[in-house]
């Protein structure tokens, strides 16, 4: 499969979309963590919709990096 440079580029920003979505999800499980281990009710429901929140976004990152990367290679193959 040959690449143009902008297919080159664009697998680069899908793979850094990629990236960038686990690294929200797993930061988001690092800095809820400390909410989500109080007893009280206040700054655990905090927690959880913030972790919900962040693992929320890092998927859309995730699918997002890799929808255009099927894309582009499903492009790059009917070229070719």
């Amino acid at each position: 499969m040959e690449l143009s440079p902008e297919e080159y580029g664009a697998y680069w920003r899908a793979s850094l979309l990629v990236s960038a979505g686990i690294l929200v999800a797993y930061l988001g499980y690092r800095v809820t963590a400390p909410l989500l281990a109080y007893s009280q009710l206040g700054p655990t429901a905090f927690g959880i919709f913030l972790l919900v929140a962040l693992v929320v976004a890092g998927t859309y990152l995730v699918v997002l990096g890799l929808a255009r990367t099927i894309r582009t290679a499903v492009d790059a193959e009917m070229r070719g």
